[in-house]
């Protein structure tokens, strides 16, 4: 029982941030009307270089840590998700790609 709990609950947590995420992004499309990507994040650069990666590093994370604080809960780790989807704008998943793709080149040119 102890072991089923340990998986269960991680599980759920994840899957209510997910879903949070997903709610959430809905809920800015329709007010917004403008395509939201809240799952996976697919983007193409000026050199035509793609970017995708699951799930959305700025909207999942937080939620996730918000989700785990104190005693973690399904209901607030799925209502931080809501949150998150509907708050953060994909411009910032691509600003942190950008930092990121300039922080791995300067790596690259100091070798």
């Amino acid at each position: 029982m102890f072991v089923l709990r340990m998986l269960v609950k991680p599980i759920s947590i994840v899957s209510a941030v997910l879903a949070g995420n997903w709610l959430g992004g809905k809920l800015r499309s329709s007010l917004t009307g403008e395509r939201v990507q809240s799952i996976q994040f697919q983007h193409t650069l000026a050199d035509g270089r793609k970017i995708s990666n699951i799930p959305v590093v700025t909207k999942f994370y937080p939620a996730l840590f918000i989700g785990l604080l104190r005693k973690p809960h399904p209901l607030r780790a799925f209502l931080a998700g809501v949150a998150t989807g509907a708050l953060v704008d994909d411009r910032a998943e691509l600003w942190l790609w950008e930092r990121f793709e300039k922080v791995l080149l300067s790596q690259k040119g100091i070798s």
